[in-house]
């Protein structure tokens, strides 16, 4: 059990994916997170629903080693007892824009007057500044502002990536900003006001893509699966399913150009270049194609992996389950909760001494936690229940 933030306490008021994953990776290693949830559960407990009654697939995930409470944080009462529990708090994670927050007393200026100390941290689409800063958004957004969608599909149809990486990137940054601010705050004792987005993550991921158009109007197009900046890099299809090969560099285009039957590509000068090869990619991928579909898939890695050059099956959701790859390495941990089935669940993915974080609770039922928060606050057992009568918390 690495718990080098167990001493620092964390209020988490953000939802679906990047906050959460934000106050995740902080909770693995070590740090107590609390979620501060509407009465009635966040309506991130909804997507990827797994089965009746249950939470959903994300939520499982991304809420592992927290706890849950229920607050009326915007009610006169409510930010009393917010108020309160901020005197013992290190860290205040939020994921809205700035009207919203001002509207719900969640913004760096009324927290930081109760605890100068504190590090707040906000998660939004654009920034609170801007003009569109009092906007919201998803993912997707940050995709298609930063250019990611234009240069990804097939044809005339630009193409959505199905995995959430600006959300899943914007959390990592958050998780870096926050961190940098305990150190900086352990040497000065003064609080921060820190902002990620959507936006500026999706930007940081294109940002070679963009300085290249800023410096040489190049405007880029989509080019399917195959690289931009090397070849041939590309997915192709063998005997029995799909696998994805990626060259880069003059060394590794020798190797398969070697491999796949082609020798002529080493000396033919529109190849001489990973700028070359990129532009000429698709007669690249039409000879490494030709090759993979004379084989099957483990026929084509095994030769692949021997002359070493990157190359991988393309897994189905089940095929990644069953990776050996990563039984070996420990990724996943079954996870148990009274009120719901074992859950096989992914351990935030970094080493620490050879092992992974361990998930020592399960993500929390809604307001689980919440007497229990209050409790550790300094809340007398007559003052919660009140709270409780009066629908402060739940």
């Amino acid at each position: 059990m690495f718990d080098v933030l167990n001493d620092v306490r964390v209020l988490e008021f953000g939802k679906f994916v990047a906050a959460p994953m934000a106050t995740w990776l902080l909770a693995g290693m070590g740090a107590k997170v609390t979620r501060v949830e509407s009465l009635d559960g966040s309506p991130d407990r909804e997507p990827y629903c797994i089965g009746d009654g249950l939470d959903g697939a994300a939520f499982l995930q991304l809420n592992t080693n927290k706890g849950s409470l229920c607050l009326d944080h915007a009610s006169p009462a409510g930010r009393q007892v917010l108020h309160r529990l901020l005197q013992s708090t290190d860290v205040i994670v939020c994921g809205a824009p700035g009207p919203t927050l001002v509207h719900q007393g969640l913004d760096y200026e009324t927290l930081a007057a109760v605890n100068p100390r504190i590090i707040w941290l906000n998660v939004s689409a654009f920034t609170t500044h801007g003009p569109r800063g009092a906007e919201v958004g998803f993912d997707g957004i940050g995709q298609a502002m930063s250019g990611a969608i234009h240069l990804s599909g097939f044809g005339g149809m630009p193409g959505r990536s199905g995995c959430s990486w600006v959300d899943a990137s914007t959390g990592v940054y958050s998780a870096f900003a926050i961190m940098s601010a305990l150190l900086d705050r352990n040497r000065t004792g003064k609080g921060h006001c820190l902002e990620t987005s959507l936006m500026t993550s999706a930007y940081a991921a294109m940002s070679w893509f963009l300085v290249e158009q800023a410096a040489t109007g190049r405007n880029r197009t989509r080019t399917g699966n195959r690289a931009q900046s090397s070849g041939p890099s590309d997915v192709f299809r063998t005997k029995d399913g799909w696998i994805i090969v990626q060259v880069l560099g003059d060394s590794m285009f020798a190797k398969i150009s070697r491999l796949v039957g082609r020798p002529d590509w080493i000396d033919d000068p529109r190849f001489g270049t990973d700028v070359g090869r990129s532009d000429n990619g698709a007669h690249l991928s039409e000879g490494v194609a030709a090759w993979c579909a004379a084989l099957t898939t483990q026929d084509a890695l095994e030769q692949l992996r021997k002359a070493r050059i990157p190359a991988t099956m393309v897994n189905s959701l089940q095929d990644a389950l069953e990776e050996p790859q990563v039984e070996a390495l420990g990724l996943f941990q079954t996870v148990t909760h009274p009120d719901r089935p074992a859950l096989r669940l992914m351990k935030p993915a970094v080493m620490i001494d050879g092992l992974f974080p361990e998930l020592r609770l399960a993500s929390p039922a809604v307001g689980e936690h919440s007497a229990d928060v209050l409790r550790e606050a300094g809340f007398g057992a007559d003052e919660i229940a009140t709270l409780m009568e009066a629908r402060v918390i739940a």
